[in-house]
């Protein structure tokens, strides 16, 4: 079992099942960083792409923990 990548898609996976359940969260969370710095961005379009990066994280954290069993 190749550790480092087990770890990583261990990551991805949290990051993934944070995304999906909890995006209002994450939205004050990126709302207060971004606020700080001298972006400009499309606050409801922010809105609507947390649960396809959700799915997209949980499927590199699948294919990450599939090379960490076979190598």
């Amino acid at each position: 079992m190749d550790v480092p990548n087990f770890i990583r898609s261990m990551i991805f996976l949290t990051a993934g099942l944070i995304m999906i359940f909890f995006p209002e969260k994450v939205y004050k969370f990126q709302d207060y960083w971004l606020s700080k710095l001298p972006i400009k961005y499309n606050k409801k379009r922010v809105m609507k792409s947390y649960f396809p990066w959700g799915i997209v994280f949980i499927i590199i954290s699948i294919v990450l923990f599939v090379f960490s069993i076979f190598n």
